[in-house]
């Protein structure tokens, strides 16, 4: 007789050794949001989001709803993860070179600096239209 467990255990084992294994999670759970944004269950989700989650120690007390740790302390421990990778593909991975890094660098500057040009744009334009001192001295 096979045993379930162990060859369940090794799957997921199996599974979480691929590269591709976290992408596919995150993948999975987006699709999941997807659906129970749009579905019946959005009020018990949004409850489950709103649960008050705290920590106590002796009189310090924080009481805080669960999307607010979701938000401030799973997103820093991500981007400190994030941070980690990066440092060590920078000293020892695909990016320890020079030319292996500058078309990553260069994205990653164009991803920055053309969305703020963008908002530059057409935030500047809209204050060139609408400010007094190009309007003629009639409308003064």
């Amino acid at each position: 007789m096979v045993d379930n467990s162990s060859s369940v255990a090794s799957a997921i084992r199996d599974f979480m050794k691929l590269e591709s294994a976290g992408g596919i999670l995150l993948l999975i759970a987006a699709i999941a949001a997807m659906l129970v944004a749009n579905s019946p269950l959005l009020p018990v989700y949004d409850a489950f989001l709103d649960a008050p989650v705290g920590i106590q120690v002796a009189d310090w007390t924080i009481n805080k709803p669960l999307l607010l740790w979701i938000n401030d302390g799973l997103m820093a421990v991500f981007f400190f993860l994030i941070g980690l990778e990066l440092k060590r593909e920078v000293l020892e991975g695909e990016l320890s070179s020079a030319r292996q890094i500058a078309l990553p660098a260069v994205g990653a500057l164009g991803g920055m600096v053309v969305p703020m040009a963008i908002y530059a744009w057409f935030n500047w334009s809209a204050r060139l239209l609408s400010s007094r001192c190009f309007t003629p001295k009639t409308f003064r």
